[in-house]
């Protein structure tokens, strides 16, 4: 049997073709996991933003409840959501975004700062389809004018929806303008 023997400068290479191996399998392997947490992150995004939309759509349910209210003649201050004369800040964003509250006595609800949701609000009938719990409204009667016979009454309705996380958090106010004549 032969013996092979091998250039000097061979014997200098060998191991070489390991260590470039391991390097380009330790780039592969951090390339794989940046793209992972992006992929992540990417999908995290999409959820918010469906969870987002979800809380949207339900405040706007809530607002279409609130207007049914008030055409049906439900608009009543005994009702617990129903205030006339207006909350003093009801114009006022940040009296309304503050979260849910605490549970408080329903006669403190015109005078608590900032609005407590929990204690003060309409909830809708039913909860919006993967919404964590039922959008709340809240219908302030504005003004009301009489001219030649016929009354006009502005509303202000104000809706609060928290998504199916309860964590993406949506209020939405509008105006509603009511014109009755005997």
């Amino acid at each position: 049997m032969k013996h092979q023997t091998y250039p000097r400068s061979h014997k200098r290479q060998q191991g070489m073709i390991l260590l470039v191996g391991m390097i380009l399998l330790v780039i592969l392997t951090a390339i794989s996991a940046i793209g992972f947490r992006n992929v992540t992150m990417s999908e995290r995004m999409a959820g918010n933003a469906v969870d987002r939309n979800v809380s949207f759509q339900s405040a706007e349910s809530s607002g279409k409840e609130a207007l049914q209210a008030i055409e049906s003649g439900g608009f009543n201050t005994a009702t617990l959501g129903h205030f006339d004369p207006p909350l003093a800040r009801g114009g006022d964003t940040t009296y309304w975004t503050q979260g849910e509250g605490s549970t408080i006595p329903a006669t403190s609800c015109a005078t608590t700062i900032p609005f407590n949701w929990k204690s003060c609000s309409a909830s809708v009938g039913t909860a919006y389809t993967n919404n964590a719990q039922a959008a709340q409204y809240v219908i302030e009667k504005v003004s009301s004018a009489s001219s030649g016979g016929s009354t006009t009454t502005v509303y202000r309705i104000t809706t609060r929806s928290t998504g199916g996380s309860g964590g993406a958090e949506v209020i939405l106010q509008t105006l509603y303008s009511r014109t009755t004549t005997p």
